[in-house]
């Protein structure tokens, strides 16, 4: 037995750094809610020992337990005692961008390292569908019990029996293919089943072929007067067709006809002049305009309403002019150092585009980038496909001596044994040379198609191509830049501090001229423009003076405008130009009303005649169109019955041999015999090679699968409390129940075909114990089971576990209390955990 006694995990799924230690009985109970992780304590045991494989891998079995958090790396341990006393540790770990997908795999025996097949020799070297299939139960295994084949239990079990089984396999179920594919017992498709049925069929056809051809002469005649009588139908049925058409089209048109009687009634005479309401609408804007014109002519008359203050702080603002000299002769050279380093950062850019995609990473983020690239691998690995050559021999040279062994069957029988042995195992050791060649081929193209990701990745981070990259250079640049963007910074700031002195003498000469001031040209123009001050202060009178003669002007011409208004909206009979446009609306609408009338009058105007007529007598033609279609209905029913019975006087014309066709099928039938004659001695061949490989590997197994069933019917009767008490393999798998009645296990309650599937998968790993003995892991399948078949299963695991190692993993507390067995937990700190 290889017991588990220890489960280390450093990264995997939800845990970090979790480690569980197992009791000294063969039954351990591991106890938890939902999402606690037992299914993630499942995943990880059988992926430690064989291998992540995370998204990339299509099989089920190796799920995706990639840790929550950002965490590496990924994986842990095992820790295994074997009966000899032995302690093995499997470690396997899984870094991103290192290794294999599938982790790193160590393994140690009593604490020295070891190759791996000293571990996996002892459970022959089983893959992770085999341990799956046969040490795990869980609610999705359970519910696939109905597939369970015979032939896939036998199988396992041959892998145990006999080296090379799988292509023992394999050669035999070619053969055995091969013979189905040509004859079955109760089959109709294979070749010589329907050669067999075609030669009693045509032994029928040729003795009464000589009989039909008088009945083909009578049919052909019939079959004349009925395409005649088809044809004058077509004609009655073309004729009624188009009086239907023509009729079905005024109907269809008739909803568009009552729409332009409708509209026709809605149409009114509105007085309107389009010219008057357009001078009503600009004199009514003109008006608004000399409105607010008004406004803001009497707004600067405010401004001018009290005498201006005398401002005794020019003379001071005058005082301050050498300074704002001296400051705007320092804040233009600074603008020219910001000119030249902008120009020194050009240059670098252009020495290097690279240096464009990194300049604004910080220094942390060059470090990360200088790293990256240091991991990317610089060359492609070559592939190797020499020693193909000689792989193919030996298959070559292995199929000639097995083919020969096979000859010398029926001449020297141990010979005969001896050479399809030999001639086997050279095919079984070509084979596995060329897919070990073929797997080397794959590996080394992965690890390339990985270097390729590799380098795809950095560009599609970076923006840079890491092919040819002096990445040395490119930093020196990016540090170069660095110090120019510090530079830039530093004039930056003393600009700054240019602008803030003269920035309170902008402000008050702002305030001063009532304009915005800003620029050192603005401040020094204001200076020189306070002098002029009094001088403005005269023309302000003049100024006042003439807004309040555009005031009256201003007036006056807002009475005349408004005079026009009213003449208008009084000869268009409104009082208001909302009103007006109401008016304006209602001419629109009729204006609508008028062009779909003319769009109705010109699809119409071929059909408008008939309308009318059709309009008088509605109902008449509405009925006299549903007559039509009745008759129409009635004639095409006739056509077709016609057409039924000249199809089925030509199918039996068609079926019917002439003088000609007696011949024919006579020769038909002795090239069927021949033919019957070949099929049948490649049958018998593959069928002899096909029972001869699988009586081989059934030996080979000693007898496994007949004492597994029997184990399988006595777990089951334990689990059911002797309800059931057979199960047998055919199609479908079936159980007899106590009263001898066969059930199939779709027909079966939830938790008997679970129990089913317990007995038979517990059968299977009791059998083959001692070859391989691992944990069986049971994860939360027992859900659907009431109280007496837990009590059932308790029983059994118990005997179970007298021989194997069982892991329970539930969250039912009523098991826990049942087997009486202190529970592992999944919270940190308790005792277990």
């Amino acid at each position: 037995m290889m017991k588990l006694i220890r489960i280390q995990i450093v990264n995997f799924g939800q845990f970090s750094n979790f480690t569980f230690d197992l009791t000294n009985s063969n039954i351990d109970v591991f106890y938890g809610v939902n999402e606690a992780g037992k299914s993630t304590v499942v995943a990880f045991i059988k992926q430690i020992l064989f291998g992540f494989h995370l998204a990339n891998q299509g099989s089920e079995f190796f799920e995706d337990y990639t840790p929550l958090a950002q965490v590496s790396p990924m994986g842990g341990s095992l820790f295994f005692e074997n009966e000899n006393g032995q302690h093995y540790q499997l470690e396997r770990l899984y870094a991103k961008g290192k290794g294999s997908k599938a982790g790193t795999l160590t393994v140690k025996c009593d604490n020295q390292v070891v190759p791996e097949n000293v571990f996996f020799d002892q459970i022959k070297n089983i893959d992770g569908k085999f341990y799956t299939d046969s040490f795990i139960f869980n609610q999705d295994m359970l519910a696939k019990v109905d597939q369970i084949k015979q032939k896939d239990l036998m199988e396992r079990i041959y892998y145990l029996g006999a080296a090379n089984s799988d292509s023992l396999i394999t050669l035999r179920d070619d053969f055995s293919k091969s013979a189905d594919a040509l004859f079955k017992k109760t089959g109709k498709k294979p070749p010589i089943n329907q050669l067999l049925l075609e030669i009693k069929e045509q032994e029928n056809e040729v003795s009464n072929s000589e009989n039909e051809f008088s009945v083909y002469q009578e049919l052909n005649d019939n079959f004349k007067k009925q395409k005649g009588l088809q044809h004058q139908e077509e004609q009655k049925e073309l004729e009624l067709q188009k009086e239907y058409d023509s009729l079905d089209k005024i109907q269809k048109l008739f909803p568009s006809y009552e729409k332009l009687q409708d509209l026709q009634n809605q149409v009114r005479t509105i007085n309107f002049d389009s010219k008057q309401f357009q001078s009503a609408q600009t004199l009514t804007i003109q008006a608004e305009s000399l409105h607010k014109k008004q406004q803001k002519i009497t707004a600067k008359l405010n401004e001018y309403s009290d005498d201006p203050e005398e401002n005794t702080a020019v003379s001071k603002l005058l005082q301050k002019k050498p300074e704002v000299l001296q400051w705007q002769s320092e804040y233009r050279n600074c603008l020219q150092k910001d000119e030249q380093i902008k120009d020194e950062q050009n240059q670098l850019i252009a020495l290097d585009s690279n240096l464009n995609k990194i300049v604004k990473m910080n220094q942390e983020q060059i470090i990360k980038l200088q790293e990256d690239y240091q991991k990317l691998p610089q060359k492609e690995l070559k592939i190797e496909q020499s020693k193909s050559d000689n792989s193919k021999q030996f298959l070559l040279f292995g199929g000639i001596v097995f083919v020969a062994g096979l000859i010398l069957l029926f001449i020297a029988r141990v010979f005969g044994f001896l050479a399809s042995g030999a001639g086997l195992a050279l095919i079984v050791y070509g084979s596995y040379r060329q897919k070990q060649i073929q797997k080397t081929v794959e590996t080394v193209a992965e690890q390339n198609e990985k270097i390729r990701q590799q380098r795809q990745s950095f560009e599609k981070r970076y923006g840079i191509n890491p092919i040819n990259l002096d990445i040395n250079n490119l930093i020196n640049e990016w540090r170069q830049y660095q110090v120019l963007i510090q530079n830039l910074k530093r004039n930056n700031q003393r600009k700054n501090e240019l602008i803030g002195l003269v920035t309170p003498i902008a402000v008050q000469l702002g305030n001063e001229l009532n304009r915005t001031v800003s620029t050192f040209e603005d401040v020094l123009n204001a200076l020189d423009q306070l002098t002029e001050k009094i001088n403005l202060e005269k023309l302000r009178r003049e100024k006042q003076t003439s807004l309040k003669n555009s005031l009256v002007e201003n007036k006056d011409e807002l009475n005349e405008i408004t005079t026009k208004l009213k003449m208008i909206l009084a000869k268009a009979q409104v009082s208001s130009l909302a009103e007006y446009e109401q008016v304006q609306k209602q001419k629109l609408k009729q204006d609508k009303i008028q062009n779909q009338i003319d769009a109705l009058k010109s699809n119409l105007q071929n059909d408008l005649s008939e309308l009318k007529s059709y309009a008088k007598n509605k109902t008449k033609n509405q009925n006299d169109l549903e007559n039509l279609r009745l008759k129409i209905s009635s004639v095409h029913e006739n056509i077709n019955h016609l057409q039924e019975k000249a199809a089925e006087i030509k199918v039996k014309m068609e079926n019917l041999a002439n003088s000609i066709a007696v011949f024919e099928e006579k020769q038909k039938l002795a090239n069927l015999k021949a033919k019957l004659k070949n099929l049948s001695i490649e049958y018998l061949a593959n069928l002899f090679t096909a029972k001869w490989i699988g009586r081989a590997l059934d030996l080979a197994s000693n007898e496994r699968f007949p004492k597994m069933l029997v184990t399988a019917k006595e777990y089951l009767r334990l689990l059911t409390n002797n309800r059931y008490n057979n199960i047998e393999f055919g199609k479908k798998i079936t159980v007899t129940r106590f009263d001898g009645k066969k059930i199939e296990v779709q027909y079966l309650s939830r938790g008997t075909s679970e129990q089913l599937y317990f007995a038979l998968k517990l059968a299977f790993v009791q059998q083959i114990q001692d070859e391989i003995n691992l944990p069986i892991l049971i994860d939360d399948s027992f859900v659907n089971f009431d109280d007496q078949r837990v009590d059932e299963i308790e029983k059994l695991l118990q005997a179970i576990a007298g021989s194997n190692q069982v892991l329970i993993f539930t969250a039912q507390t009523s098991l826990v209390d049942k087997l009486q067995i202190q529970p592992l937990t999944f919270k940190r700190g308790t005792k277990n955990v």
